[in-house]
This record gives structure tokens, C-alpha cells and sequence, in this order.
């Protein structure tokens, strides 16, 4: 199973792991606030790791021109109905990193990564084509802002489960749990079983999700962003951190 039939079967359980802040998008908002002011008021922005669109229609609620995509169908088919209810104007289609620029004609003037979406990428190859068409579908001196787990610290840490708060939504009580396997060497395939437990009163049931991922060193990012074309690149990173992001114009 590849990582678009992986998200194409999590999907309608995808928003189990947000907690109601991050579901309503503030969340992204507040984290990426800075590079928003900058870009100003409708700004032509692509969100190409979209999922159930819950950025994009974030985005669009505060009058941007949003376009959202995602490699997974069961993804967009997610956050096509959540546009709708939201009542806001938002473009969106299944589309691979790679093909960027032959799916959008429109140039940004910001593109985001979110939700640790770049780790998919199987080396470091997939990961240099993906980033240059990000950057072909960028204006000139636009943006490009992705997210990233510390693989490093994930690596030394090796702690074998990530449990989560209750998440109660129209009477039904949901505890997402990621359990990780770790392969033998760091950079090779690495799994993490998503798996929720739903409370349903006098039992519980259980749907889990393997998700797979290919870790990588952030100075292995930053040479991959270079190779890509981008030349300005400012980060938070810090090695006692579990996650960074990186803004790379």
C-alpha cells in the first residue's frame, strides 16, 4: 500500500487526531502568523499537503486565495463537503508533489507543507523533485513553509508510544494512539500505527492505520532545500525540540 491508499483509508477518521484547536485551523494560523502578515492580504496561497482541508479553509475564512491538494483522493474527497459547510471558496484536487506545476498555471505567493507531510517521501531524490515543484509554482521571492518532526531526537529517543487526550465529537469518545516501530537503521522505513480507541460505553473498538515514513537529519533537509533552488532558508530547529519549521524563499 502506497501513502496516497494509506491516507485514501484514514481519512474519514483523519480529524480523530486533532484536538478542537487544531481542528478549526487556529493552530496553523497562530504557528505560521508571521509569513501571513508578511504576505499580506490575499495572498494567492497553495496548501499542497492539504488533507481534510483544514488549513486551506483557515485560510480562505480570512479572505486569501486558497488552492489546496493532496496526493491522497480520500483526503480531497474529505475536504471538498468541508469547504462547502464552511461556506468558503477554496480550490482543491488529488495531486502529487511532482506534478505541481503541470496541475496549477496560478503562481503563489506562498506554498505550504504541513503536517510532517514531507516525510513520505521515500529518499532523497523524491524529496529534491518534490521541493523544486513546490518552487516552480512559487512567484518570484514567494515562500515556501514546511513542518517536520525532529527525526533525530525521535531516533535517540526511541519511545515506543504517543497517546493523546480523549476527543469527544456528537457523542462518541475517541483516544488516538501512535505506536512506533523502529527499523534497525535510522533513514530506513518506519511505520507508526495510528490507532484509535473508541469508547462505546459498556466496550471499546479499535480501527488502526499503519502510516509509513522515511526519516531524515535536518541538515539533510536544508541540503535538499538548496538542490531544490531555494537560497534564503531560516528555521527554529534546535536538537532538544520534536518538531521544527522551516521557511525557505
Amino acid at each position: 500500500m502506497n501513502t496516497a491508499e494509506q491516507y485514501d483509508a484514514f481519512a474519514a477518521d483523519y480529524h480523530w487526531l486533532y484536538a478542537d484547536y487544531g481542528l478549526s485551523g487556529a493552530r496553523a494560523l497562530d504557528e505560521n502568523k508571521d509569513v501571513l502578515t508578511a504576505a499580506g492580504p490575499k495572498a494567492k496561497i497553495l496548501d499542497c499537503s492539504c488533507g481534510v482541508g483544514i488549513f486551506a479553509i483557515a485560510l480562505a475564512r480570512l479572505g486569501h486565495e486558497v488552492w489546496g491538494s493532496d496526493g491522497s483522493r480520500g483526503m480531497i474527497d474529505q475536504a471538498l463537503p468541508a469547504a462547502r459547510e464552511a461556506n468558503v471558496e477554496v480550490s482543491l484536487q488529488r495531486c502529487a508533489w511532482a506534478d505541481l506545476p503541470n496541475q496549477f498555471a496560478e503562481r503563489f505567493d506562498l506554498v505550504f507543507c504541513l503536517g510532517n507531510a514531507i516525510g513520505h517521501v521515500r529518499n532523497r531524490d523524491e524529496m529534491v523533485e518534490s521541493l523544486r515543484a513546490m518552487r516552480a509554482v512559487l512567484k518570484d521571492g514567494g515562500k515556501l513553509v514546511l513542518d517536520s518532526r525532529n527525526w533525530e531526537l525521535i531516533w535517540n529517543r526511541k519511545t515506543r508510544f504517543t497517546n493523546y487526550p480523549w476527543r469527544e465529537r456528537s457523542g462518541q469518545r475517541c483516544l488516538p494512539i501512535h505506536i512506533w516501530n523502529f527499523p534497525d537503521r535510522f533513514g530506513d522505513a518506519q511505520t507508526i500505527e495510528v490507532t484509535l480507541v473508541f469508547d462505546t460505553g459498556e466496550s471499546a473498538s479499535i480501527r488502526s492505520y499503519p502510516v509509513v515514513y522515511y526519516p531524515y537529519r535536518f541538515d539533510e533537509l536544508a541540503e535538499r532545500l538548496r538542490c531544490a533552488g531555494f537560497s534564503d532558508i531560516q528555521t527554529d530547529f534546535r536538537e532538544e525540540r520534536p518538531a521544527y519549521r522551516v521557511v525557505a524563499a
